[in-house]
Parts: structure tokens; C-alpha cells; sequence
């Protein structure tokens, strides 16, 4: 009980601290938030922890933020700039992953304490980041891609619920399937896998259900042009 307590606790604190990034630094700080989110989600997903007796991994709240700022930087701003918000996301986590393993070659002195510490987090990390890249590269674009199609039908800003609903979930689907096989296959039972691969969708659908009310408030700072002077001063 107390990881599904502590759970809801944490989506409300990212979503509002998201939403703080773009009042304070409109489109920009969206972009920020993707590449920290990615560099926390891959770090995140180390972690496993048990949901109703079913494991699942950390990360899947702040993967669905990903999904919401670029949601948010496509319907506003355009495809361009959310592609461009994907590719510095990839970015981040691609230098991360460089610069820690070059980190754990340094040989520790007599008194370091952080050494095993960083080698059981960061160890783990290249396979998780690889799985995570991919399934990141790949499924955000078809994110992008769906988000745009649907915008074409319903354009106004009543549906952007559709619009965001429809690509997330149906992106979701291929981004974690290619995510927990990348990462996980071989490594854990295939019925961890398999539970993996279930929790880790359906908390990412559940995080998307309750995460576009912030969407709409991130729409509303722009039309009542709490945005815009920001977005011309950077």
C-alpha cells in the first residue's frame, strides 16, 4: 500500500514541477524537461519495486511526462519542435551513459565510498539505456507522427484530450514492448518479463489517463499569454 500511496504522491509532484517549467521557461523549459527526464527515467528504471503483488520498474512517470511535454511542444509550437525536443532527450541520455562508464574506470582512493555504489547503478545502465533509446527513438516519433495525424482531424483545443490520448496509448504499446525485451529478456524469468512488460503499459496508460488535465493547463498559461513574452526572451 504504501509504494501506490507514495506513487500518486510522486506523479503529482512531476506533473506540477513540469508545469512549473514551462510557467517559468515556456518552451524551453519543456525541452529541459525532456533531457532531464530522460537522464532520471533511465537511472529510474534500475529500480524494480512490487505493485499489487506484481513487479514493475520505476520510470514510468516520468516517461509519460516525456510524452506530455512533447505533446504539449507539438500542439503549441509543431512537429518540428517536438522532434527537435526528442532528439535532445536522446542526446542527454546518450552523453550520460558515456561519461559514467568513463566514470567508473577512474580507480577509487583508499577512502571512496561511492565506487560500488555508482558501479550497481551504473552498471546495470548501458543494456536498460540501450533498451530505453531505442524504444525511446522509435516511439516518440510514432508518437509524433499519430499526434499529428489526429491533429488534423481534431484540431481545437477541446480535443486536445483525443489528440493526446490516442497517441500516447497506441505508442506506448511498441515503445515497451521494445523497451522490457531490449532490457529485461534473458536477464529476469519470462514471467517477470512478461509482468514487467503488463505493469509497466498499463501504469504509463494510467499516468497518461491523469496526466492531459495538466496538458490543459499548460495550454491555458499560452492563451492567456503567460507564455509567449517568456518564449521571446530566450
Amino acid at each position: 500500500m504504501f509504494n501506490i500511496l507514495f506513487g500518486i504522491l510522486t506523479f503529482f509532484v512531476t506533473f506540477i514541477l513540469l508545469i512549473l517549467m514551462y510557467r517559468l521557461f515556456g518552451k524551453h523549459g519543456l525541452i529541459a524537461w525532456v533531457a532531464i527526464g530522460t537522464i532520471i527515467a533511465n537511472i529510474q528504471v534500475v529500480k524494480t519495486v512490487d505493485l499489487f503483488t506484481i513487479s514493475a520498474t520505476l520510470g514510468n512517470v516520468m516517461f509519460a511526462s516525456i510524452y506530455l511535454a512533447t505533446d504539449i511542444l507539438n500542439d503549441i509550437y509543431g512537429r518540428r519542435m517536438a522532434k527537435r525536443a526528442i532528439w535532445i532527450g536522446f542526446s542527454s541520455t546518450l552523453i550520460m551513459i558515456i561519461v559514467m562508464q568513463l566514470s567508473l574506470h577512474f580507480i577509487p582512493a583508499p577512502e571512496d565510498t561511492a565506487q560500488n555504489a555508482m558501479d550497481t547503478i551504473f552498471s546495470v545502465v548501458p543494456r536498460i539505456a540501450l533498451g530505453s533509446i531505442i524504444a525511446y527513438i522509435i516511439g516518440q516519433q510514432v508518437d509524433v507522427l499519430i499526434f499529428s495525424a489526429i491533429k488534423k482531424i481534431f484540431s481545437s483545443d477541446k480535443t486536445f484530450i483525443i489528440r493526446a490520448y490516442g497517441s500516447t496509448i497506441l505508442s506506448n504499446i511498441l515503445d515497451t514492448a521494445l523497451f522490457v525485451f531490449i532490457a529485461f529478456f534473458g536477464t529476469m524469468p519470462n514471467g517477470v518479463v512478461l509482468e514487467i512488460f503488463i505493469t509497466t503499459y498499463v501504469l504509463k496508460i494510467i499516468s497518461t489517463i491523469f496526466n492531459v488535465p495538466f496538458g490543459y493547463i499548460a495550454k491555458s498559461f499560452y492563451r492567456k499569454g503567460k507564455i509567449q513574452h517568456i518564449d521571446e526572451e530566450y
